[in-house]
């Protein structure tokens, strides 16, 4: 499988660009901070997403930041779209003629748990059998000046789980099975620290002590229930005494109270007879004071239920009547300014006029010659008198349409304050009143009197109600008087019988706290009677039981023994397997070191062939010497050339039968021109393949690709010296950029 083409809109430092690549090897080239490290982390961007969006967001822009892949192979083409901001995926898989095989749609978080996250990696492990950032950059991913593996927490787990079979079979997810089956059975952990919450077979023994011990305690359940009947026996008897006593009890004292009753009601009787005496003048005082009140209420002129609205809607309408009465008087005003405006005076003029024509009439009749001096008299004598009254007339005009105007604008002011006024007078008839203006003023200026006259009124009407209803009570006083003999008829026929008997009023408390207290003591006496009538069922339960505990006991530990054995079966195929599995581990780890140092030998022209993986995934380079050596011990450059065998054999073992494709993003800069070119030389090969995608910034490497014919991509205008070699190196490249 080959990547065909990426797409990056607005991400980083590319706003709309489209790279196209080609089998075999692809050189991406392009000088420092020309965008090669965007270009090649773009890939694991779209396919496991961004945790730093704002890395790929373009510098002074708002808006979207998308990016797209598509790969091709075995007769499919997969294209992946990816909103780097919100992480919204569209995976769409095709045949080879374009029909659409998969599609998935959905928000992809690079972490999370959703279900549509699960869906989309299962189909990346399915079309690529890549479905981890970290194991996608640990193989197919070769970072810029850094050829290492990551060998430390999860991330060597992961690499022993894809070399030791994790495609086919997943030891680790079996080995979790046994683990979990097991534990649903026992909480005791024989490779570490007990689990806390109990497990069935903890809780069928810890079961069947409750029930062991239950059956050693209801061995002395007889003698107790024995025992406990005798107990009730007494308490019995106890309880019917008390509950005579209590009674008699009750009932003298219901009559004792009974009795001071009649003489507290006695007295009340005495004091109201003579409360009733005493206020009966005092109605009618009030009764002429609250027709005085009224009488100056009908003089207010105001109604008696005053509306809420009103003194709102009287405020207005006086505000209103002082409007008009301004207006009214600048409108007179305005008319005197009319009057007294000078009128031009043309009657005298107009007979001056006609006296001069009627001279140069005359002056022409008598002397003909002298026609031309008459009329230019008459027209010198027109314009002096006619002149100033037509300048006094226009005057009068200007002067005139002022006060028009100002007329005008009063005229709108006084529509709309009688607009005003008509609106006040609807208000007015929704209250159910018609006042005139002089009413209106009067109702106002009485408003303060009008509510303080209400406020007395309520007052009176409220001791006449107080009063009243006592002269009612006046009416029954021989009702009154009635029973209050009654009463004391009855009071002196029962003293004489009971006197001696009487209890004292004030011991009354006394007595009766005595009898709570007994009624206290036969509550508690019930409880514990009905305490121990239940802890006797209980008893009788209890023996009754014993034959069922019994039973359930036998059945227990039956199920204890199934569980033991099935516990100590699921611990036993744990322990075989995961032996077996770490057996099988260790026997890839072993292969995968061969390989790493069979692709050493290649890339160090074999003067180094052997490397150890530790159990940590820690590399030992063999020397000559046959001793090991940490590989970080040695020249950074032979580390790379270390790293780089490394991460061959692992893409080989990680591809299985897929070819995907190697992407490095110039991780060779640390390597010798010797290493160098036999590196290069590797990935050609490797290219046959595999599709290479090399990004680096050495332009020297133009004149390989031209010579090798790979597929040369230049971020930026390539600048070279102008000589004749330079020239024909540039026209090759050239004519590659064609292919």
């Amino acid at each position: 499988m080959i990547l065909r083409s990426l797409e990056l809109r607005h991400f980083g430092k590319f706003a709309e660009r489209t790279f196209e690549f080609r089998p075999g090897m692809n050189l991406v080239v392009g000088p420092n901070e020309a965008g090669k490290s965007t270009l090649i982390e773009a890939i694991p961007a779209v396919l496991f997403g961004a945790r730093n969006k704002e890395r790929f967001r373009p510098w002074g822009r708002q808006g979207s930041c998308d990016a797209a892949l598509v790969l091709e192979g075995k007769g499919r083409t997969l294209r992946i779209e990816r909103d780097m901001l919100s992480d919204q995926v569209v995976l769409t898989e095709r045949d080879d003629h374009y029909h659409r095989l998969y599609q998935f749609e959905g928000k992809v978080s690079p972490q999370g748990r959703s279900s549509e996250r699960g869906e989309y990696l299962e189909q990346l492990s399915r079309l690529l059998g890549v479905a981890d950032e970290e194991i996608f950059r640990a193989s197919l991913f070769f970072g810029q000046g850094s050829l290492e593996v990551s060998g430390q927490g999860g991330m060597a787990a992961k690499i022993k789980t894809l070399l030791s079979g994790f495609v086919e079979v997943d030891y680790d997810r079996v080995l979790h099975s046994l683990q979990e089956d097991y534990f649903a059975i026992s909480r005791q952990n024989p490779w570490g620290k007990d689990k806390t919450r109990e497990r069935e077979l903890d809780e069928v023994r810890k079961r069947l002590e409750q029930l062991e011990t239950r059956w050693f305690a209801e061995q002395g359940s007889l003698k107790d229930l024995e025992n406990l009947r005798l107990e009730l026996a007494e308490l019995n008897r106890a309880l019917e005494s008390g509950r005579v006593d209590h009674e008699k009890g009750e009932r003298y004292l219901a009559w004792v109270r009974k009795y001071y009753e009649q003489e507290e009601k006695a007295a009340l009787l005495r004091r109201e007879l003579q409360r009733l005496e005493q206020q009966g003048d005092k109605v009618a005082d009030l009764q002429d004071r609250r027709q005085g009140i009224e009488k100056e209420l009908q003089a207010a002129g105001l109604p008696l239920q005053l509306p809420e609205k009103l003194p709102h809607l009287l405020k207005e309408s006086e505000e209103v009547r002082q409007d008009l009465v301004a207006i009214q008087a600048q409108a007179v005003a305005l008319r005197e300014q009319e009057l007294e405006l000078p009128r031009p005076a043309w009657k005298w003029r107009l007979g001056a006029s006609l006296a001069g024509l009627a001279a140069t009439g005359g002056l022409v009749y008598w002397q003909p010659q002298g026609l031309t001096w008459g009329v230019g008299g008459l027209a010198a004598l027109l314009c002096g008198i006619w002149g100033p009254c037509l300048w006094q007339y226009v005057q009068y005009r200007k002067d005139k349409a002022d006060l028009d105007e100002q007329a005008r604008v009063l005229d709108e002011s006084r529509a709309e304050v009688q607009s005003r006024m008509a609106e006040l007078d609807e208000q007015f008839e929704s209250l159910g009143m018609r006042p005139s203006s002089v009413e209106r003023v009067k109702m106002l200026r009485n408003l303060e009197r009008h509510r303080d006259l209400i406020h007395q009124l309520r007052e009176v009407e409220s001791a006449l109600g107080v009063l009243e209803g006592a002269a009612e009570l006046d009416a029954g006083k021989e009702e009154m008087t009635r029973e209050l003999a009654a009463i004391e008829e009855r009071l002196e026929k029962e003293r004489p019988k009971q006197r001696q008997a009487l209890l004292a009023r004030e011991d009354l408390p006394e007595a009766e706290e005595k009898l709570r207290q007994l009624g206290e003591e036969l509550r508690a006496k019930e409880s514990r009677l009905l305490e121990l009538t239940r802890r006797e069922a209980t008893l009788q339960g209890q023996l009754a039981d014993l034959e069922r505990v019994e039973e359930e006991g036998a059945r227990l530990r039956e199920r204890e023994a199934f569980l033991a054995r099935r516990a100590q079966a699921l611990k036993s195929a744990f322990d075989l397997l995961s032996e077996a599995v770490d057996e099988f581990r260790q026997t890839y780890l072993e292969r995968f070191a061969a390989d790493i140092g069979q692709a050493l030998a290649t890339i160090s022209s074999g003067r180094y062939t052997e490397v150890r993986l530790e159990d940590d995934f820690g590399l030992l380079l063999g020397t000559r010497g046959g001793q090991w050596q940490p590989v970080e011990h040695f020249s950074r450059g032979t580390v790379d050339m270390v790293y780089f065998a490394v991460r061959l054999a692992l893409t080989r073992h990680l591809a299985r039968d897929r070819r995907l494709p190697l992407l490095l993003d110039d991780p060779l800069v640390n390597l010798d021109g010797a290493r160098l070119a036999e590196t290069l030389r590797i990935l050609d090969k490797i290219s046959a393949e595999h599709q290479v995608i090399l990004l680096a910034h050495n332009e020297r490497l133009l004149r390989q690709a031209a010579r090798e014919r790979w597929n040369v991509i230049p971020l930026e205008q390539i600048k070279t010296p102008s000589t004749p070699e330079t020239q024909e190196r540039n026209e090759d490249v050239r004519q590659l950029y064609l292919l």
